[in-house]
């Protein structure tokens, strides 16, 4: 086999090298040629990896790539160098999983324009917690970030946006202001290098790189930095509170009047506008950036917004920069972003960025909250261009992975107006894995390679929506051996129902609100109460709980998805997936009930119990609410009952859990992630059941 390809472009050169080493692996003698040297007509099996020539008619975009066999020759052609590894990505998977021979025709473009990764950086974060503190070293580390950027270009992301509160203290020291940089020459030149490797890297691997930062904070010694009092600095701790719609921190450490105030001051708007020039100009493969118009800043949408225009907007139009420009639109929306920031914006690539399942994803695949909250109202969506942000802030453990599920949340997405997303958690950092015990099974270091499959998903459906799930069971049996792949693979997708359908019946929008995975709250554990005065979420036709029980027992016609259905699916999925544990469990010989295979069996046995538990909770909340309508005491002893059992199944998760698991501090939540820590809370629901009084 001689491969013909362009080793000078890295871009390409990636992907040839997975192919050479899918070739060896099958035992395939190889030689590598210049593309040059090509003359047109070959005589041996050959591969030839090209870009597409522009002077012939083709269906391929951008990122696209096509596959033909002709005789002797494979074909992998690109609409452009990412394209083109993307392709010969595609043919050494294929060699990988179903051999040479299985190589075929297809053409493939990019099903979502941007598919990318919200990664919040541990430097400078908005508050503090494990998932970040203990990630500060794996985030300076080169190797990590190869790791990572390269696993991303093999799942097909093309964005990685960094999410930080102030990084350009990091980036460079201001001719202007230097004291607001508090590095030696030494540490600010490495961490100079550190952005400039991650761009750069990134760059190579077909991958945009955004800088989001949360537009006017400020460190306190950047305040005195600025000649300002250190007050004018970040003006929040830790914890939260929720009042009247709006994120109020809770410790402040200053009166709100110096959000006001430093909001005005000329010398905060020119440090920004500093910032954000000598950003540009200092990292070339940088590809965009972003910001938002919302927490602490003051006044109403259109001041905040116009605070951004008068200085990311200004700052990009005085230098003539181009690049992308991200709004967020978390504390305003559709039209002030257009009116005020992008239509003031000079460069062509300007997106409004909306969070579209706000903090949960895995709920239901098709959120409506664009329409509920009139996102586009008074805007023609043909001006404009959305990037979605998917919020995983529901599990962040447990390994997960439905395909059907994210097959048809990816296609819900695709609107004329959406150029793509990027997903992620702002309350978990997939770094080093610091929750898994540091011996006995872990085979891997970072949990990225241990969550591999949700990242998976996302990337390569977001690329390739009608991708076929044969792709997932191979992958699954070249991982976990053959016999015990499909079956992995299938009970894995069972259980991965249970949080959609427990976030469908039990909503609350925000992640410091609600952690699905543990239960628990900025508050603390959600107890049966909550349960039973729980709203569903809206605009999906999933009737909640109260409103379900009155209606059923008035006699009333009901159409949606009930309680009552979703309790059938909480019941259904543990139920297939322990009948097929248990057989998978026989058939896997106890020498081979280790590394990744064990802790997934037990992952899975985890969500087995936690999706038992809240069958028992669900129902416990429905029999409450019919007694809480009818007075009949047979409703809260059926409660009571269900929730003993429930209390069987949180030790039983608790003890699954500790065997491999060590507890943590929680970023969004502030509580410490471990069931074991909340068995006397799932008790004390006993007692609240049995005390259930008539309202």
């Amino acid at each position: 086999m001689i491969i013909y390809y362009d080793s000078a472009i890295e871009t390409v050169n990636f992907g040839a090298e997975k192919l050479k080493e899918a070739l060896a692996k099958r035992s395939v003698f190889y030689l590598e040629k210049s593309l040059k040297s090509f003359i047109g007509k070959a005589t041996v099996d050959s591969i030839i990896a090209s870009t597409h020539n522009t002077a012939k008619p083709s269906t391929l975009e951008i990122g696209g790539f096509e596959i033909k066999k002709e005789g002797k020759v494979i074909y992998i052609i690109g609409g452009d160098h990412t394209g083109l590894m993307y392709g010969l990505l595609d043919v050494a998977e294929t060699i990988t999983l179903f051999g040479l021979e299985s190589i075929g025709d297809k053409t493939e473009n990019p099903f979502m324009k941007m598919r990318g990764i919200k990664f919040n950086l541990p430097f400078e974060p908005y508050t503090n917690a494990d998932p970040f503190e203990k990630n500060l070293e794996t985030c300076k580390d080169m190797e990590f970030w190869k790791k990572f950027i390269d696993f991303l270009a093999l799942n097909r992301y093309n964005c990685l946006s960094l999410w930080s509160e102030h990084p350009f203290h990091m980036m460079f020291r201001l001719e202007k202001y230097p004291d607001t940089c508090p590095y030696s020459e030494e540490e600010l030149h490495f961490y100079k290098q550190l952005y400039k490797f991650i761009f750069g890297y990134a760059k190579a691997r077909g991958i945009d790189v955004y800088i989001i930062t949360w537009n006017i904070r400020l460190a306190p010694f950047m305040a005195k930095g600025l000649g300002l009092p250190a007050e004018f600095g970040n003006g929040y701790k830790t914890g939260y509170n929720y009042v009247q719609g709006d994120f109020i921190h809770s410790e402040r450490l200053t009166d709100h009047y110096y959000d006001a105030t430093r909001q005005q001051l000329t010398i905060v708007k020119d440090y920004f506008k500093e910032c954000i020039k000598t950003l540009i100009m200092t990292y070339p493969d940088l590809k965009g950036i972003g910001t938002n118009a919302a927490e602490e800043m003051a006044g109403n949408a259109e001041e905040r917004h116009q605070w951004v225009t008068d200085v990311y907007i200004e700052a990009l139009n005085e230098i003539g920069s181009k690049v992308p420009f991200i709004i967020r639109t978390n504390c305003g929306n559709g039209k002030v972003a257009k009116d005020i920031v992008l239509d003031r914006y000079h460069g062509n690539e300007k997106y409004i960025s909306w969070k579209y399942s706000n903090a949960h994803m895995y709920s239901h695949p098709l959120p409506q909250f664009e329409k509920l909250w009139d996102a586009w109202d008074g805007v023609d969506t043909e001006d404009i261009k959305v990037i979605y942000t998917v919020r995983n802030d529901d599990f962040h453990t447990l390994r997960w992975g439905d395909p059907e599920y994210i097959k048809e949340y990816v296609k819900g997405m695709h609107k004329p107006y959406v150029n793509g997303f990027y997903w992620g958690a702002d309350g978990y950092l997939w770094g080093e894995d610091f929750q898994h015990v540091p011996h006995g099974h872990m085979t891997w270091k970072y949990d990225f390679e241990k969550h591999w499959y949700q990242f998976a998903l996302l990337g390569r459906i977001g690329y390739n929506a009608e991708l076929k799930d044969k792709i997932w069971v191979a992958m699954f049996q070249k991982r976990y051996n053959e016999p015990w792949g499909e079956p992995i693979y299938t009970i894995l997708k069972t259980v991965s129902k249970i949080i959609p359908a427990v976030n469908r019946l039990f909503w609350i929008d925000y992640d410091f609100q609600w952690h699905p995975e543990s239960l628990l709250s900025y508050k603390g554990f959600k107890n049966i109460i909550d349960f039973v005065n729980g709203t569903p979420m809206p605009g999906i036709g999933t009737i909640g709980i109260k409103e379900y029980a009155a209606r059923k027992l008035a006699g009333e016609a009901i159409n949606g998805e009930t309680p009552e259905d979703i309790i059938k699916i909480l019941s259904g999925s543990v139920s297939e997936s322990e009948r097929m544990l248990e057989g998978l469990e026989k058939d896997i010989p106890t020498e081979y009930q280790d590394g990744d295979i064990l802790c997934t069996l037990l992952d899975m046995k985890a969500w087995c119990m936690l999706g038992e538990y809240y069958y028992n909770k669900f129902s416990a909340a429905l029999e409450l609410a019919y007694y809480e309508l009818t007075g009949d005491s047979d409703y809260k002893n059926k409660a009571v009952s269900y929730l003993k059992q429930g209390l069987v199944c949180w030790k039983k998760l608790s003890e699954i859990g500790a065997s491999h698991y060590m507890p943590y501090k929680m970023v969004r939540t502030g509580q410490i992630f471990g069931w074991s820590y909340y068995t006397q809370e799932v008790e004390r629901d006993i007692h609240l059941a049995e005390e259930y009084s008539l309202q």
